[in-house]
Parts: C-alpha cells; sequence; structure tokens
C-alpha cells in the first residue's frame, strides 16, 4: 500500500451497510426501478435484470452508495442522486454515511488514484479475483479532517477537476496521433514549406537516376526490373506543386527482400533482422538474433543493407511500416523486411520516409497487401516498386525533412507533458489533501507532490502539479501551436 502523507481515520467510523430488502418493502415490484453502477457513469438505470423476481434485491434510496465488490477496484461505485428510489441486485453492496462526512468528498476520495490504491490493498485476498467486502470497506483509510475541511476541499477538487477536463478535451494523445498524420500528409502534398522558384526542378534529378540505374543495370550492379506502368491520372490523389513529378518508387530506388530460407540461429555469428526491428521511423537494432557468418555471406548476396538505406515491414501486421537504418552495421534481413536503397544517394531518403509512414503510404501499403484474410498478409515486392510517389526538388526536400522534423519533435514534447498531465491529474486527491495538510505539519512521512511555496495562489500551484509542473505560458504556447499547425481554431 502506498504510505500515505496525511492523518488518516478509518472509514468505518461513518458509514453503515443498508441490507433492506424489497420483499420486506410495503410495495410492490412493479414500483422498483432497476439500477446499476458502472465505472464511468455511476449509479444509472438499467434494464439488465438478474432475475424478474426482485424479492431479493436490495433498496436504494437517495444519497446512498452502491458498488460490486468485484469492480470497485476500477471504480465501478456510485452515489445515487436526490430522489433516487429503487432497488440493485443482490451482488452489489448499498451503504450510507452517518452524516459526519461529506458524501461526494468520499466519492472523489474512493474514484481518485489513492482511493483505488487503497480498495486494491485491502480488498486482495491472494485469489484469482479480489472483492471488497463492506467489512473490507470499513478499514480504509479516510483523512482525518473536519466536515467543514471536506466541504472546503471539495470545491476546490470540482474546479481543479473542470479545468484538467477542459485541457485534456481541448489537447488529446488522440489528438496527438492525428496531428502527426497531418503534418505527414501536409509534408508530401508541399504544404509546409513555400516553393524556391530557383530551385532545381525534380525532373533534372530523375533523369540522372535513370541514367544512374541505366548504368547500375548495365554492370549487373542491380536487376533489371519489368518496366513499370505510366502513371494514370486517377493514382494522383492531388495536384503537386510547381517543379514536382509523380515518380514510381521504383523509379528512383532499387527494391529487394531478405532470405526467404529459415534461418539458423547461432550463439554468436552476424545479427539477423526481421519485420519486429522496424517501426515507423524507429529502427531497433538493439534487438536481434544471430545467424552463421557462411548464412551471412549467403543471404546478403542480393540484399546488403547500407547505412542511409529504408526497411519496411511487408509481412504481417505492421505491414507498411518503414524505418531508415541510422547505425553502421553489418546484419541480414529476412523476407518480413522489404529494403530500399537510394539508385543515386543525392536525393533525402528521409523525404520518402515521410512518404512511406505518412497516410498515403500506409494507405498503398494496405490496398495492396496480398492474402487481406489471412493472419498474415504481405506486400508483393513488385507493388511496392509501383507505388505512385510525389517528388519534390532535392533543396525543397531538405527544407520539408527539416521543418517535419520540428514539428513531429513539438508532438513528441506535447505528447510528453499530455502523459505527465494525465498522471499528475489523477493524483489530484492526493495533492489537495497535501496541500490542506501542509499548512499544519513542516515535516511529511512521505511527500506525494512537491510544491513550490513562492507561488502565490494554491489553485494554481496544485494546478500546475496536477499537470506536471508546467508553466501556464508554456502549455498555453504549445497548445494554440499544435492547434494552429492541426488546422483547428485555438
Amino acid at each position: 500500500m502506498k504510505k500515505l502523507s496525511f492523518p488518516t481515520v478509518k472509514l468505518g467510523k461513518f458509514i453503515r451497510e443498508v441490507k433492506e430488502k424489497v420483499k420486506n418493502s410495503d410495495l410492490s415490484q412493479e414500483n422498483f426501478t432497476v439500477y446499476g453502477v458502472t465505472n464511468t457513469d455511476g449509479i444509472t438505470v438499467t434494464n439488465n435484470k438478474a432475475s424478474d423476481d426482485l424479492s431479493n434485491y436490495t433498496v436504494l434510496r437517495e444519497n446512498q452508495f452502491a458498488y460490486n465488490p468485484y469492480r470497485v477496484n476500477v471504480g465501478s461505485i456510485g452515489l445515487s442522486s436526490p430522489g433516487t428510489f429503487g432497488a440493485v441486485s443482490p451482488a452489489y453492496i448499498v451503504f450510507e454515511t452517518n452524516g459526519q462526512i461529506n458524501n461526494e468528498f468520499l466519492l472523489y476520495y474512493l474514484k481518485s488514484s489513492l482511493g483505488i490504491n487503497l480498495i486494491k490493498w485491502y480488498g486482495d485476498r491472494g485469489g484469482v479475483r479480489s472483492a471488497l467486502r463492506f467489512s473490507d470497506l470499513k478499514k480504509i483509510d479516510f483523512p482525518h479532517i473536519t466536515l467543514e475541511q471536506q466541504n472546503k476541499l471539495l470545491i476546490k477538487i470540482k474546479r481543479l477537476d473542470e479545468l484538467l477536463g477542459d485541457m485534456n478535451k481541448n489537447l488529446s494523445v488522440d489528438k496527438i496521433a492525428a496531428l502527426r498524420q497531418s503534418i505527414l500528409q501536409q509534408a508530401v502534398e508541399g504544404k509546409l514549406c513555400e516553393q524556391d522558384p530557383n530551385d532545381e526542378p525534380v525532373s533534372v534529378l530523375l533523369e540522372k537516376i535513370k541514367a544512374e540505374k541505366k548504368r547500375l543495370i548495365a554492370e549487373k550492379k542491380i536487376k533489371k526490373q519489368k518496366p513499370l506502368p505510366p502513371i494514370k491520372e486517377e493514382e494522383k490523389p492531388f495536384n503537386l506543386p510547381n517543379g514536382w513529378e509523380w515518380c514510381r518508387l521504383g523509379d528512383i530506388c532499387d527494391i529487394s527482400d531478405g532470405t526467404h530460407q529459415t534461418p539458423t540461429y547461432t550463439d554468436d555469428g552476424v545479427p539477423f533482422m526481421s519485420a519486429q526491428n522496424v517501426k515507423p521511423f524507429k529502427f531497433m537494432s538493439n534487438r536481434f538474433r544471430m545467424v552463421s557468418k557462411l548464412d551471412y555471406e549467403q543471404y546478403i548476396k542480393n540484399t546488403k543493407p547500407e547505412k542511409g538505406d529504408i526497411l519496411m515491414a511487408r509481412v504481417g501486421a505492421g505491414i507498411g511500416e518503414a524505418a531508415i537504418i541510422d547505425v553502421e552495421l553489418d546484419f541480414a534481413i529476412y523476407v518480413s523486411l522489404c529494403l530500399i536503397k537510394p539508385v543515386l544517394r543525392i536525393f533525402d531518403m528521409n523525404y520518402l520516409l515521410l512518404w512511406l509512414n505518412g497516410s498515403y503510404g500506409r494507405d498503398s501499403s494496405k490496398k495492396n497487401t496480398l492474402g487481406k484474410g489471412t493472419s498474415q498478409g504481405n506486400l508483393n515486392l513488385n507493388l511496392i516498386r509501383g507505388f505512385c510517389i510525389p517528388f519534390p526538388p532535392i533543396r525543397e526536400q531538405h527544407r520539408i525533412v527539416e521543418k517535419a522534423n520540428t514539428l513531429t519533435s513539438l508532438c513528441d514534447t506535447l505528447e510528453t507533458e499530455i502523459k505527465q498531465a494525465q498522471n499528475h491529474a489523477s493524483q489530484l486527491m492526493e495533492a489537495v489533501l497535501q496541500e490542506a495538510f501542509s499548512n499544519k505539519e513542516n515535516k511529511k512521512a512521505a511527500q506525494v507532490i512537491k510544491f513550490h511555496p513562492n507561488h502565490k495562489e494554491a489553485e494554481t500551484e496544485l494546478l500546475a502539479a496536477a499537470r506536471g509542473n508546467i508553466r501556464e505560458d508554456t502549455w498555453e504556447h504549445l497548445r494554440k501551436r499544435a492547434l494552429e499547425i492541426s488546422g483547428e481554431e485555438s
């Protein structure tokens, strides 16, 4: 159990169990509304009756608590609203307070991370499923504060809870994920950077690549592939900026896959990578098994990965996910990976990576996947070669990559701050209670949230603590900047 940093008293001092049964009342069963309890909505009307016979159901009146002993550890507890009259399943425990504590404050307390921690502690008896009996509930530690103090703290908690709710509603991890995709999409559509008329048209670069590819084929350094079909108008999802051109991925890159042989792993030798080593923008080179030097030499005859090449998953759940090889490392790859090598190493492979991991690239991978009805679909190499790529001039590629990296770095910052905010928001009850006792005690047995005494307003300080000590102006800047990028109104 988490060590508490404030004085407590056992909850049993303030509560009593309600065992009034429907069969003992003077009313017909038809007069009883059946209620249930969820961890999101608390006590609500339900049609999920365990039986048409309500005689053994427990009567539920206003300002009473009900909880599921087997689900209270995930917050499945509620407080009935004024005017409530009905019944709950015998599986629920119903209790009420003696008027010496604030009902709403108790509900906040039991549903907070601190309360859930205590519920799990006292309800765990080492079995497959823990359950909080009423006798266990009575053992829970409750803050040793007066009813007047509870009322004051409840006002503060509600105000902070509302502020945190607004913050999380305006900016969530889901929105950051959408923001990332928006950045990738705008990058390959030419909307992140202004075009420079002085840039050399990409047509010149494509001619250089074509000539280099012809030379490499003649020298038998790469295999000659079947000519790729012309790009049709229906394959072009948007209009290109001036100086850009559509091209096939196979026109600018040499594309191959790894060995089709089932590898024999060894205790030492050369690293061997598969699709599990690739996530979007992340080459996880520290996870691998090894194959013998002899097998390695056979595996890389036609496919030798090099720093700066792109690896893309072509089999399994992560089809289309791509990363650049960012380390100098000799290794071989399995058939589950596709190796994408630039024909001419003068254009920016990071630009291609933006396209592959963005919505256009992932959609191209999904719609071209073979065996869609199986658990292990695969992406044919010829289909990968046929990917239709919007290709900008070299200098613009560099500008796009730099701008995209700056914006995705901002996304990383926002995502970290949001996760911290969610974590600290769950500790709101602890923060409020510790702040309430900090004025009385100079020394604490344990410190839950660190406060800075130079802050004048307790609410401002608590809010900062609850969202991870982010400065108000910093948070507001990040929030507005994110909304601007994603095209929303701040």
